[in-house]
């Protein structure tokens, strides 16, 4: 019963989104796009409505978050592309900026690293290994974050990225346990589930930190500019 009904309402968000101006909305319409990934992509497209509507939550990133998780969904699956997408929520904070110009391959020219309108240039990476060197292990800041969310990120020197990533694990956790405390077993499951998310964004945001903590030692930036 409850399958059925929530392929019924993907089936209403699919046709109510087929002609909106939303980017999400293509993924829900798309026949390459499975069930569960469309399930996903469902509150993604609901935010888009306010995202792209109001000023002051529009990203520093382009592409935006939101359709960044998208796009990392469609093409890496829905538990790879999630963690990807979680990654790159922790990044979104107040140190982008900085962090985008300190890391950036000084080969790439600024037209590849910022968009027309002064957004940073992020796309969904390509998640294949590189041969290049780092300055950092990033098999040691993914055990680092492993051990505690956040570390491996400040271990590879980006301290305000670790900061939000343990903030933003730490908040998830504390509801996903507040909510088991009331019964709430679905929003307990769902939390839960987004708990996992974070905690493995972590582990990988970390490894990916301390992969490109040293650009200038000719790293195979493919599996960062997708």
């Amino acid at each position: 019963m409850e399958k059925t009904f929530a392929i019924v309402l993907i089936l209403i968000f699919t046709n109510i989104f087929a002609q909106s101006k939303y980017p999400a909305d293509t993924l829900l319409v798309s026949k390459e796009s499975s069930f569960v990934e469309k399930t996903v992509v469902v509150p993604i497209a609901l935010w888009q409505r306010l995202s792209y509507n109001v000023p002051f939550l529009e990203c520093q990133f382009y592409p935006s978050c939101s359709n960044f998780a998208a796009q990392s969904i469609s093409k890496h699956g829905v538990i790879k592309g999630s963690i990807v997408a979680a990654d790159r929520i922790v990044r979104c904070n107040p140190a982008a900026f900085h962090y985008h110009i300190r890391d950036r391959n000084p080969d790439i020219p600024a037209s590849e690293n910022f968009y027309v309108d002064g957004r940073l240039i992020d796309h969904v990476p390509n998640l294949h290994k590189t041969n290049g060197k780092s300055s950092h292990s990033p098999v040691l800041a993914a055990g680092l974050s492993a051990i505690i969310p956040g570390a491996g990120r400040m271990y590879a020197g980006r301290t305000w990225d670790g900061l939000f990533g343990f903030l933003i694990f730490a908040l998830v956790l504390n509801t996903t346990y507040l909510n088991y405390q009331n019964g709430n077993r679905v929003s307990t499951t769902v939390l839960g589930i987004g708990t996992g998310i974070f905690y493995l964004g972590e582990i990988y945001g970390a490894y990916r930190s301390a992969l490109i903590s040293h650009p200038e030692n000719n790293l195979n930036w493919a599996i960062f500019v997708g």
